[in-house]
């Protein structure tokens, strides 16, 4: 097994995070003093965070956290794989029958440079080298699939996140209480001491319920999107490379599309007859 310095590193700045944090509730320092207001509390905030990622840290490749702390940015994003979307790869697939079979080499070759980073440039350079359609398929497959593995990887990181959260809310929770009784002959301090105590939880319980689940089950479905998208594509693609004519490769890839999708494509086709 390596040695993984950037686990290492992140384990440190969490372990950091949680000491920082621990010092400041049981006042040993005050560097966030009059800092916050009476629902939000800097240290609280500190010991989760700090415990959720030193967690993290210990359990996964550095690599795999990283993107999953980036990953909270799609938050309020959508999947990039839509039916207006597919609507278009359909259209674009049999385009694309059309310019190969007038002029296969030189349309390969503009259609990879055209798609270079996206599945189908990939599948174009697979073209241009005359893959067998079952190779294609393979290829295609295990490209589809490595996507599809990393991004749930990032979506058990998040829900391993959204675990360790509420446990590291009760951790804190109890050295803000173990400093409250330690000073049971100062009772003014006995409220205040608390709300910050219990603020930990609280916190605990934002971050797993309202955030690292949340988003964990966005990125999962839109992974899932993504693959089925691909798949249309790939499938599109071998049909092309099978020399297939256009009706019949509407018809395959309508069996991929939303019934209500093929109604409509059906109508635009009875209408152009």
């Amino acid at each position: 097994m390596k040695f993984s310095f950037g686990s290492m590193i992140g384990t440190v700045i969490s372990l950091s995070l949680i000491i920082f944090g621990v010092i400041e509730t049981i006042k040993v320092t005050e560097f966030t003093k009059g800092l916050g207001n009476q629902f939000f509390n800097i240290p609280s905030l500190v010991i989760v965070v700090g415990g959720v990622l030193m967690a993290s840290y210990i359990t996964f490749q550095s690599r795999y956290v990283n993107r999953a702390l980036a990953g909270v940015r799609y938050f309020f994003s959508q999947a990039g794989a839509n039916k207006k979307s597919l609507q278009k790869d359909f259209e674009a697939i049999v385009e694309w029958n059309d310019i190969i079979r007038k002029d296969r080499v030189n349309a390969l070759d503009k259609l990879e440079e055209e798609r270079n980073g996206y599945l189908e440039g990939y599948l174009f350079s697979l073209l241009s080298t005359n893959y067998s359609s079952d190779d294609i398929r393979q290829f295609g497959t295990n490209h589809i699939q490595e996507a599809y593995f990393r991004q749930m990887v990032v979506v058990d990181v998040l829900r391993a996140m959204g675990g360790a959260a509420p446990a590291f809310g009760m951790f804190g929770t109890l050295f803000g209480l173990i400093d409250m009784l330690g000073n049971l002959d100062d009772p003014s301090s006995m409220g205040p001491g608390l709300a910050a105590a219990l603020m930990t939880t609280l916190y605990g319980i934002i971050l797993s319920r309202f955030i690292f689940y949340p988003v964990a089950e966005k990125i999962k479905n839109s992974a899932s999107i993504n693959r089925f998208r691909e798949t249309f594509m790939l499938e599109g693609i071998i049909l092309i490379n099978e020399k297939k004519t256009a009706f019949f490769i509407q018809d395959k890839l309508s069996t991929f599309l939303q019934r209500d999708f093929k109604k409509k494509d059906g109508k635009s086709k009875g209408k152009d007859d």
